[in-house]
């Protein structure tokens, strides 16, 4: 095994594209594809995942990264260790960092590109993954930082957070939905309505809070469909098929033009619906800390 090879690995795991890490690297893509095939077969495993358009790391391959992230750096530190200047030491360094999906994270994104400015050598590994596999990833060192709705951390020790995103909860309605008049909406009024549901497994928070308000309400959620995303569940709005419900994180500004629909505040007693970021207090990693601090000055 090749430590050139791991490198190649890393730079297609951290960019999820041959053809961009190729060029990073300055390699064709054929050479690069025939590298990480070498590698596979080497270990007897897929560490990618090959879809039509899309490259994603296997379970076996986010193992490996840790792995070879961990000799890369250990390597690169021997190679330079007698150095004088102690800038030459600074090897690249990769950061793997996940969110919920369907929310809107521009803001993120933004903030990783200026501070890669003053630290060109790190490399972000960003993935989306389900709330609970959020927290625990962070918690089993899967993740060094996340980004994830509050209550996920209510129940967790050695988490520092910090407010990332404001976010309550929202209803979608067709256009001319009677409701679409009002300015805002409360759970008590839509005990006769049809509702498009996330299923639980994409979305258990948002589903077990709208269950468990409509249940503190006296009545229960009568559901006309269970989708798997938030595109999904607005087209079947659109459609009149029922109402949804979404985070005002979610909501970008454009959703409403884009599925001609209503989306409306929706008056809930609990504000705990925030996104945080988060990492793990146990993990020392000055480039990690000084990333959470510079997200957080500048959110």
């Amino acid at each position: 095994m090749k430590l050139s090879t791991l490198r190649f690995f890393v730079e297609v795991a951290a960019e999820g594209s041959f053809t961009r890490a190729a060029q990073k690297l300055y390699v064709s893509q054929p050479t690069l594809s025939r590298r990480i095939q070498e590698l596979e077969a080497e270990l007897g495993i897929a560490l990618f995942i090959r879809h039509t358009h899309t490259l994603t790391l296997s379970s076996a391959g986010e193992q490996f990264l840790r792995e070879a992230t961990d000799v890369l750096r250990r390597v690169d530190y021997l190679t330079h260790m007698f150095d004088q200047q102690i800038e030459t030491r600074k090897s690249a360094q990769l950061l793997k960092i996940g969110y919920p999906s369907s929310f809107n994270m521009g803001k993120m994104y933004e903030l990783f590109e200026q501070f890669k400015i003053s630290h060109p050598t790190i490399k972000y590994l960003i993935k989306q993954d389900t709330p609970m596999n959020l927290t625990e990833g962070l918690l089993n060192d899967q993740y060094d930082l996340v980004f994830n709705l509050s209550p996920y951390f209510k129940h967790t020790n050695n988490i520092d957070t910090f407010v990332f995103i404001q976010n309550h909860l929202q209803l979608a309605l067709p256009i001319r939905h009677p409701l679409s008049a009002k300015n805002k909406l409360y759970f008590e009024e839509l005990s006769q309505e049809t509702f498009v549901l996330l299923e639980r497994k994409h979305s258990p928070m948002i589903v077990d809070y709208v269950v468990n308000q409509f249940v503190k309400h006296g009545f229960n959620v009568k559901a006309n469909a269970y989708v798997k995303s938030l595109d999904e569940g607005l087209s079947k709005v659109s459609t009149g098929e029922g109402l949804a419900f979404l985070y005002s994180g979610m909501n970008d500004g454009t959703l409403e033009d884009k599925y001609h629909i209503k989306i409306m505040d929706l008056e809930n007693d609990n504000d705990e619906q925030n996104i945080v970021v988060a990492r793990n207090e146990k993990i020392q990693n000055d480039l990690l800390k000084e990333l959470f601090l510079f997200v957080k000055n500048n959110s």
